[in-house]
């Protein structure tokens, strides 16, 4: 029984509805599932209906941006309280700035002689939160680069031609918002930053997971983290975080996974945390 627990929709940046990702996973065989958009829960109402339907169970949650200098740190909420007025307050918030952050990117395109069309970029984004993957497929389509990997290497990172500063949320800030509606939070794909060092300040404040299995993560480095994970008592996490086509190649839905029995001691955890 095999549960992927890092899944993106079309609410935030990915090509699939609430409703293909939950019959993918039905079609592959997962048993549960976790959607877990970026700084959005909009999706989770949608891919829960459609659980039942299919029987997958399907885990609210969330992955929220946060920023140590130039590097991002993204940190999982799991099992959170999705309808909490002020949680969600909070994630409105971080869309309008997304938004405004989309038209800043693109006057800046504007200013090197490159039109993109905001309408299109909206269009990809759907009822979602406009981000610069939707921004770096239109350039993709545009033939103004080759791959998704070059806009943002040569426009859309810290220090490309067209970055432009998000709003700002802290790791520490991010695990108080998902602990704060009853959530676990979880260090996301912990090699991409490869801010070891960082792990122990987080669970200080509250960090109660690592994300472990992902599809960029050798076996070598899984090892490396398995071990980190037991040394700091942390529950070990995975997922394919998939984000269906949009930053190219194939869907990745269940690339990455993990067994049933990580989702019933997230589970244990929960229901501890609810006494």
């Amino acid at each position: 029984m095999y549960c992927d627990l890092h899944i993106h929709t079309t609410y935030s940046d990915s090509s699939l509805t609430p409703k293909e990702v939950v019959e993918e996973a039905s079609r592959i065989g997962l048993t549960t599932i976790a959607i877990t958009d970026h700084d959005t829960v909009d999706g989770i109402p949608e891919a829960i209906e459609w659980g039942k339907k299919y029987e997958i169970d399907v885990i609210p949650g969330i992955e929220l941006s946060t920023d140590i200098g130039r590097e991002e740190v993204h940190i999982l909420g799991y099992y959170i309280d999705w309808e909490n007025e002020q949680f969600n307050r909070r994630l409105h918030e971080f869309k309008i700035s997304r938004q405004k952050r989309a038209h800043l990117i693109i006057n800046r395109f504007k200013k090197l002689g490159i039109e993109i069309d905001y309408k299109r970029v909206a269009l990809l984004a759907g009822e979602g939160i406009i981000g610069r993957l939707h921004i770096a497929n239109v350039l993709k389509e545009q033939g103004v680069v080759a791959s998704i990997k070059d806009a943002f290497s040569e426009y859309l990172n810290y220090g490309g031609l067209c970055y432009v500063e998000k709003f700002r949320l802290t790791p520490e800030e991010a695990i108080e918002m998902i602990k704060c509606v009853g959530g676990i939070p979880v260090l996301a794909h912990p090699y991409h930053n490869r801010y070891n060092n960082l792990i122990p300040k987080l669970i200080k404040v509250g960090l109660e997971g690592l994300e472990i299995y992902h599809p960029e993560h050798s076996l070598e480095i899984q090892l490396y983290y398995e071990k980190l994970a037991r040394d700091y008592r942390l529950i070990p996490t995975g997922g394919s975080d998939c984000h269906g086509t949009m930053k190219g190649g194939e869907i990745l839905l269940g690339n990455a996974k993990v067994r049933d029995e990580i989702v019933k001691r997230l589970k244990r955890f929960n229901q501890y945390n609810q006494k």
